[in-house]
């Protein structure tokens, strides 16, 4: 049962591992219907009670890959990170847009083989629809986490937030990840699994099983989000969000500068490797963008899938261009690493692929100086200040010496001061 009901109610909401293919967000009738509930299908039986056929009707709703882009707008319109995106791309369902071009071979994908339709749909669907939508439930905990604990009376406010977590992290690795990582019975398909196949390329794994660095943290602020969450501490999530978007941004980089090798240095590389560089960059570049548009233009115009001339400005420029923006993203040259010779020998770069270095942060003061002739104009109002305070000082002087002169008895035979004297 996915909600409780009661004696008399007429309508039962279920969860259910099943084939069922009909539904989906738009609860239409389309698609394998074997698996599904039926209207006078079987008795069912909650529990040891018989609550009868189905008689009216059946609702088959569940969410897809696609829907994570097609309800992107409902969800998520008021969300930070969405926002970037929705503006870069001009279009609320951009990753839909994406995945259904590379299926249907149209627009960018207008005439180019199944190799390069075939990563475009693959990628794209995990890449740009499941990526945002990770980041949608975590946004979601936060707002429900706000929403509930303000809510008069609320005893445990914090269930659903905390279950919103957990989703995001359902999302970010998907079902196929095992224990520590391990793929049972195959190795994931998702934004984890992205992650630690580039570590592998760049030398950024770390941890006991060689975990990706950013999958590592990623899993720690998750789990200290939920801590927050169950506190009762929502303010706190905002910024543990904030850095798991930095973090899930690693591998799209990594991505895209393997590939931008490939298809700059590699004269074996084809339209497969185009294909797959142009998804990883339109994954990422609504970010780029938003840290400078200039830089964002130059990797989109040698790496997009309809480029007029893939890499025409080399690697070392698209390469400089995604660090450049590296502060603003929130990441650094050795979140990145670089792309290495070979997976078995650390420290060995391909031509021209070498990590960057991250600049030393340096305390510096700045001091506020003052011109020069400032200070002379300054000097001279205080000389003449001090001489109009001399001045003004010898005047009461003298005053005074006069008035005590004045208020001085008279000598015999004198007449007071300014009266004229006898003849």
């Amino acid at each position: 049962m996915k909600s409780n009901v009661v004696a008399g109610d007429n309508t039962i909401k279920v969860s259910y591992t099943s084939t069922c293919k009909a539904g989906g967000y738009a609860q239409n009738g389309n698609g394998d219907i074997s698996g599904c509930f039926k209207v006078d299908g079987e008795e069912i039986t909650v529990d040891s009670t018989n609550v009868g056929k189905p008689t009216e009707q059946v609702m088959n709703t569940y969410r897809t890959l696609q829907g994570f882009s097609t309800q992107a707008q409902a969800k998520m319109a008021m969300q930070e990170t969405y926002q970037i995106y929705r503006a870069y791309y001009g279009a609320g369902d951009y990753a839909n847009q994406y995945v259904l071009a590379a299926l249907g071979g149209s627009g960018k994908f207008n005439g180019l083989g199944n190799v390069a339709r075939v990563e475009g749909a693959k990628k794209g669907t995990a890449y740009m629809n499941v990526w945002m939508y990770v980041i949608h439930e975590i946004e979601d905990a936060i707002t429900d986490c706000e929403n509930n604990c303000l809510s008069p009376g609320s005893q445990d406010c914090n269930s659903d937030p905390v279950h919103a977590i957990d989703e995001a992290a359902a999302f970010w690795a998907g079902s196929l990840e095992g224990a520590a990582g391990k793929g049972v019975p195959d190795e994931g398909k998702l934004v984890f699994r992205l992650a630690e196949k580039r570590c592998a390329d760049f030398g950024t794994c770390t941890g006991t099983h060689g975990q990706a660095a950013s999958n590592a943290e990623i899993v720690a602020k998750l789990q200290r989000s939920q801590v927050e969450l169950k506190n009762g501490r929502c303010v706190n999530v905002v910024p543990l969000k904030k850095r798991i978007v930095e973090l899930m941004s690693i591998p799209l980089i990594q991505g895209s500068l393997r590939y931008a090798w490939k298809v700059a240095e590699d004269p074996q590389a084809g339209l497969k490797e185009k294909a797959e560089g142009a998804v990883f960059a339109a994954a990422i570049l609504p970010r780029v963008a938003a840290c400078n548009p200039d830089v964002a233009k130059l990797i989109s115009d040698n790496m997009k899938i309809d480029a007029a001339n893939h890499m025409s400005a080399g690697f070392v420029a698209i390469k400089q261009a995604f660090e450049s923006t590296y502060a603003c993203l929130g990441i650094t040259c050795e979140d990145i690493g670089g792309l290495l010779n070979s997976k078995l020998v650390m420290g060995e770069y391909k031509d021209k692929a070498a990590p960057c270095v991250t600049p030393p942060q340096t305390s510096t003061e700045t001091k506020d100086e003052i011109p020069g002739w400032t200070i002379a104009v300054i000097i001279v109002i205080a000389v003449a200040l001090i001489c109009a305070c001399a001045t003004t000082a010898l005047f009461f002087k003298q005053a005074n010496k006069y008035k005590k002169m004045a208020n001085q008895p008279q000598a015999t035979g004198e007449n007071p001061v300014g009266q004229p004297q006898d003849a």
